[in-house]
């Protein structure tokens, strides 16, 4: 079965600099950098990273809210990126998008029902009075009173802010919605109903999601697959289970030893994995491997001067990294005190290459 949405070698440069005149002096931000992966119908693939690793970039390119710098996006077989006029508003229709910031996305000087409405006015669905329909019970759908079309979103707390940013991307009735961060921005009593609500709607609408987040408990929670992102390039990808119980590249590992456990007992029995120094600026990348500037696993000269493929590491899950294969999984977690003392590669003639491969 073919995909519902197949992304090929994506990738979105920004130009900053000084400007027209001294352009030779403008630089090149490498936001996303070659990403590649489908989407399934009906599927929820969580997109996962740090802030600044290119998440929302993609998602934005996909939607054609930033427009690629080259690759191709496929939205059931047809290329999104030549596409002009009304077959771009078609695809908008069937591709819709959640905000990250329910306030922000909202116009202040709009009442939710205006809101609400816009997107079936843009695409000449219905009469006003059958727009006005459509709107209560879509807010009914996501557990708000019709009566609420009235109201302006400063009225709001921003879980029903987001209640109505979800209802408007349900409107048209899209195939897939892309999910920008929709509940970051909530406290986490509200996360959780928001998570539980978007479950519910995928059942109930046959809906596809592309998941854009930092917080593995709640990718772990909604996402059937998961792809990870370090500085503009997917590093891991596979089932939720196989991430998360084999993680197969070191930055995954790291990831998820930062994400706490609810139970004190098995925190404290945990290690932390720990990386030394900051995400290289992407203006000027690291060669070879982007992670090998922080991971401790590096062997030079191999991870400095060649890029690891994505490769499949096992059915369904597949890793950009040289040394996958051999990464300790079962043998438990690397503490900072002891990760030159481990030798992760079973005898392997190498050596962390000083204080790139080093924890802090």
């Amino acid at each position: 079965m073919a995909a519902l949405l197949q992304v090929e070698g994506l990738t979105k440069h920004f130009r900053v600099g000084q400007g027209v005149i001294l352009s030779h002096m403008n630089k090149t931000v490498k936001a996303v950098d070659d990403v590649s992966f489908a989407v399934e119908q009906g599927e929820t693939l969580g997109l996962v990273g740090e802030s600044g690793c290119g998440k929302s970039t993609t998602g934005r390119c996909i939607n054609r809210l930033l427009e690629a710098t080259s690759g191709k996006i496929e939205f059931e077989g047809v290329d999104v990126r030549r596409l002009r006029g009304k077959r771009l508003r078609v695809y908008r229709r069937d591709v819709q998008f959640i905000f990250q910031d329910p306030y922000a996305s909202l116009n202040p000087r709009m009442t939710f029902g205006e809101i609400m409405a816009e997107p079936l006015v843009i695409h000449g669905f219905g009469t006003r009075r059958e727009r006005e329909q459509r709107c209560k019970e879509m807010l009914a759908v996501v557990g708000l009173s019709p009566e609420h079309i009235h109201r302006y979103p400063h009225e709001f707390s921003g879980g029903q802010r987001q209640r109505v940013g979800i209802a408007r991307s349900l409107m048209l009735r899209p195939k897939m919605i892309v999910c920008d961060e929709p509940v970051s921005a909530l406290d986490v009593s509200i996360q959780a109903q928001i998570i539980n609500l978007l479950d519910e709607l995928q059942k109930e609408f046959g809906l596809t999601y592309l998941f854009i987040a930092h917080d593995l408990a709640v990718v772990r929670h909604i996402c059937d697959r998961v792809a990870v992102m370090y500085l503009g390039k997917i590093v891991e990808l596979g089932g939720r289970q196989e991430v998360y119980s084999s993680p197969h590249h070191p930055y995954t590992e790291s990831l998820l030893s930062a994400a706490p456990v609810p139970d004190p007992q098995k925190q404290r029995a945990r290690s932390r994995i720990i990386l030394r120094g900051d995400v290289p600026d992407p203006m000027y990348p690291p060669t070879g491997c982007r992670f090998h500037t922080r991971c401790p696993i590096a062997r030079f000269p191999i991870c400095s001067e060649e890029e690891p493929p994505l490769r499949s590491v096992a059915s369904g899950h597949e890793t950009a990294c040289h040394f996958a294969k051999a990464f300790p999984i079962s043998a438990g977690r690397m503490t900072s005190g002891d990760a030159h003392q481990q030798d992760p590669f079973g005898g392997f003639d190498g050596r962390p290459g000083g204080n790139l491969g080093d924890f802090s």
